[in-house]
């Protein structure tokens, strides 16, 4: 078994489990590579450590095939990896050193018992959709084109509303007065658009979100679209300038220009067991359960 290890700088005893994920992984004989930014941090703790690595998307492709890539962190440092491994198809598996972490499902107490699904390859894939984005003009250099969660528009300055005119499919949907407008993939609707008040959608959902952010206007909601709808953007700044945010990255775009968002032509295949289906993670995570009628036996 090859499998690929990413992650970024670690605290509060993160680097003492992702080591003991490591050593167990080497009494099972897997042959690992490492992300190489990863493990100078790594060998500081470690210093023994020594590994074939990767630094780039180039050099994971060139080192195919691999089994699996494990992301080890938080939702961030998954998306991260989702953006490295591109169109590749190696499937991800995320294993929280977190909080939350809705993407990353594995931790310290199952890790084991996960391991073992996986070599016995009882687990699912499942595809995850992405966001495609375009413009009319050039985008600033080493812009990512895709985004696993949302691509946000946002105002630059904190003080300053935008007007963001949307339409879809070539059709008027509005212009919003506020402080910004997340365009969601159903994975990324238990990010940035739940916290402005979006709804949680199933991933297996063939939809986009548009969720504003404080709105001006108490009438305006999110709305949900077909997945296969062409977005068109066009914002109004004071100062002639925009934020864009990809995930985990953000740009500052020129005015004039029109963006065009829509949905990838590629997935993420993430792995998922069933013991751990979408509902489940959504009680655990968001402490659904957590009230007292919920333990209490039946009559």
């Amino acid at each position: 078994m090859k499998i690929a290890i990413y992650s970024k700088q670690q605290v509060n005893g993160g680097y003492l489990f992702i080591h003991d994920i490591i050593n167990h992984l080497l009494e099972k004989e897997a042959h690992i590579i490492i992300y190489e930014p990863f493990l100078k941090e790594y060998k500081k703790e470690y210093p023994d450590a020594v590994f074939n690595t990767f630094s780039s998307k180039e050099e994971l492709i060139i080192q195919q095939p691999i089994d699996y890539l494990f992301s080890l962190g938080g939702d961030g440092t998954f998306l991260d990896a989702a953006n490295l491994i591109g169109e590749s198809g190696i499937p991800i598996l995320g294993i929280n050193t977190g909080r939350i972490g809705f993407l990353t499902g594995i931790n310290k107490t199952n890790f084991i018992e996960s391991f073992a699904l996986l070599e016995k390859k009882q687990f699912e894939i499942e595809d995850r959709k992405l966001l495609c984005l375009s413009s009319n003009k050039p985008l600033p250099p080493k812009t990512a084109n895709h985004a696993l969660n949302d691509i946000t528009i946002h105002s630059p300055l904190e003080s300053s509303i935008i007007a963001i005119h949307v339409w879809v499919d070539d059709k008027k949907v509005n212009t919003y007065w506020a402080d910004g407008l997340i365009i969601a993939t159903p994975t990324g609707s238990t990010a940035y658009s739940l916290s402005c008040g979006g709804p949680i959608i199933a991933p297996s959902a063939n939809v986009l979100l548009l969720t504003p952010i404080a709105s001006h206007s108490l009438a305006v909601r999110p709305i949900v679209i077909p997945a296969e709808s062409t977005l068109k953007v066009v914002v109004e700044s004071r100062n002639e300038k925009f934020s864009l945010s990809c995930d985990s990255q953000q740009i500052t775009i020129q005015n004039p220009i029109e963006l065009t968002i829509r949905q990838g032509n590629f997935t993420i295949k993430t792995i998922r067991f069933t013991s751990a289906n979408f509902f489940s993670v959504i009680r655990e995570k968001l402490m659904w359960g957590i009230d007292i009628r919920n333990t209490l036996p039946p009559n």
